[in-house]
C-alpha cells in the first residue's frame, strides 16, 4: 500500500487550475456515475434544458469548449438517445436538442449533482466558494476577451 502523495505545487496558472479542476471534477463524476454520466455530459444536458435546442457551435461557445471537443462529448449522448441531432437550415449546421429520455436522465441525476455541489461547498466553505466562483468568472471573462 502506497502513501498518499500530494499534487506538486506549480507557479503555472494553467497547471494549477487544471489540477484543481480534475480534483473537483472527480467528486462530481463519482456522484453522476450511477446515472451513466460524466460531469461534461451532465453540463451539456443541463445547458440544453435551460436554453433549448442549439447549434453545436453556439452550445460550444456557451460551455466555453471548442466545437471538436463538444462534438466528441455529444456523440455518446446522441448514440444512447439522450440528445437528438438534426441539420439546420444550412445543412452543415448541427442542431442539438434534449430528448425526453435526456430530460428524464438529467432530472434523475440532479439530486446527486446537488449533493456533490453541497459537498464541495462544505469543503471550501461558503465564503471561499463564492469568492472562488467570482474569481473564476472574472478569469474566464478576461481570458475570453484576450483570445
Amino acid at each position: 500500500m502506497s502513501a498518499a502523495v500530494d499534487p506538486v505545487e506549480s507557479p503555472c496558472v494553467c497547471a494549477t487550475l487544471r489540477m484543481a479542476t480534475r480534483a473537483v471534477a472527480r467528486i462530481y463524476d463519482q456522484a453522476l456515475e450511477p446515472f451513466g454520466l460524466r460531469t461534461t455530459q451532465y453540463s451539456i444536458l443541463a445547458r440544453l434544458e435551460v436554453e433549448g435546442s442549439a447549434p453545436l457551435g453556439h452550445l460550444a461557445a456557451r460551455l466555453a469548449i471548442d466545437r471538436t471537443t463538444l462534438a466528441r462529448e455529444v456523440e455518446p449522448l446522441v448514440r444512447v438517445g439522450l440528445v437528438a441531432e438534426a441539420r439546420g437550415e444550412d445543412r452543415r449546421r448541427r442542431v442539438l436538442s434534449l430528448t425526453p429520455d435526456g430530460l428524464s436522465r438529467l432530472e434523475s441525476a440532479q439530486p446527486a449533482w446537488r449533493a456533490a455541489q453541497r459537498s464541495v461547498k462544505e469543503q471550501l466553505g461558503r465564503e471561499r466558494t463564492d469568492g472562488l466562483l467570482e474569481e473564476l468568472r472574472a478569469l474566464l471573462g478576461a481570458v475570453r476577451g484576450a483570445s
